[in-house]
């Protein structure tokens, strides 16, 4: 509880945890025979989600509006016609800042991966598996993390695609996930 008696609400810590033993182990299956890793970001995850879009994701009736001001170059020509001095208006895309930006988007990300075919590894926040297709994926806020059988890859991504939009898609080789460099490692049998 809080310090007025009320039950405390920690909307500021949204998003699910991402390990570094989670990392290690995506960064040693890569290197197994016959597999892979790959990097790729989210593009502006956060505003790929609506705002009508939260209460479905959070399971709630409604969500109140959010109205914001503009910066004066991001105004339309009409409101300088119209002489406008201070105006707002409502907040259509979740936006980073936001109270619940961070949880939205955690709760859309997670929905939208489950519909490609993953499951949530037990125990495990932000670590899925794809076992149809042999990959797991880890995930830090719009950070994606793949490794696995190497010829399922693509395909695992494209259908990520589907539900996102992602940057370039990168292996794993000197890439920095989480503060770690991957790096070239020798498995002896």
């Amino acid at each position: 509880k809080d310090e007025t008696g009320h039950y405390a609400v920690f909307s500021e810590q949204s998003t699910s945890a991402s390990h570094m033993t989670g990392t290690t182990f995506l960064d040693a299956i890569a290197r197994f025979e016959g597999c892979a890793g790959e990097d790729a970001d989210v593009e502006s995850a956060y505003t790929q989600i609506t705002l009508d879009e939260a209460a479905t994701l959070l399971g709630v009736g409604v969500i109140p509006e959010t109205w914001i001001s503009l910066p004066k170059e991001r105004w339309p020509d009409e409101w300088y016609q119209k002489g406008y001095k201070d105006p707002v208006c409502p907040l259509i895309n979740n936006l980073y800042g936001h109270p619940l930006a961070g949880l939205l988007w955690d709760k859309s990300s997670q929905d939208k991966i489950m519909k490609c075919g993953w499951e949530k590894v037990q125990r495990w926040e932000s670590l899925y598996v794809h076992r149809a297709k042999g990959l797991f994926l880890g995930v830090y806020v719009d950070d994606f993390h793949m490794a696995g059988k190497e010829g399922q890859m693509k395909e695992a991504w494209d259908d990520l695609k589907q539900q996102m939009a992602f940057g370039d898609i990168t292996p794993f080789h000197g890439n920095t996930y989480l503060g770690n460099t991957q790096q070239d490692i020798e498995i002896k049998q």
